[in-house]
């Protein structure tokens, strides 16, 4: 239950409401979005990182998914892992890998790279630093672009994730 209500598009200034309603992503008209709304000059700059990280980002996309639904189901965020499972199958993660997400990270359905960026994910939102073996078996795969990139992805949902659910922003 929402603990406070989206602003509706009539009460937002005519710069916020054009970003809202206007933008080319899929997730421009999201809840998130006209509830984050209530900070005027703070919803363009999170709108603005969210969408750097999720089209413009040298990272693989389902790398990122695969981190940002670890984060939803670690921070128990019904809103952020709905919207982010329908992401996650439009860029290739399975249905067996999503199942997996809620539990074994160290599931046969993981490739060890996937097992790494799992790892780091968690061990990031849970304890903030993650240890030297998790950070160095990632650093096996990832270019030092890619490592900020996957840090700053997980950084920014575990913000989302705490957002959605201390004012309850509801799914469309």
């Amino acid at each position: 239950m929402s603990r406070l209500p989206v602003l509706p598009l009539e009460e937002m200034p005519e710069k916020t409401r054009n970003m809202i309603t206007g933008g080319k992503s899929q997730l421009s008209g999201l809840n998130i979005n006209k509830m984050m709304a209530h900070a005027e000059h703070s919803v363009r700059h999170f709108m603005r990182m969210g969408n750097s990280l999720l089209t413009q980002a040298k990272l693989d996309a389902r790398l990122r998914e695969l981190a940002i639904l670890r984060i939803g189901f670690l921070c128990d965020s019904r809103y952020e892992w709905y919207q982010h499972e329908i992401i996650a199958r439009q860029v290739g993660v399975s249905e067996q890998q999503i199942i997996a997400v809620r539990g074994d990270i160290d599931s046969a359905v993981f490739n060890d790279q996937d097992r790494a960026v799992l790892k780091y994910t968690e061990e990031v939102t849970m304890r903030v630093k993650s240890t030297e073996e998790s950070f160095n078996e990632l650093s096996q795969f990832l270019s030092h672009r890619e490592l900020v990139e996957l840090t700053l992805t997980i950084g920014f949902y575990n913000m989302v994730a705490r957002f959605l659910e201390n004012t309850g922003v509801e799914i469309e």
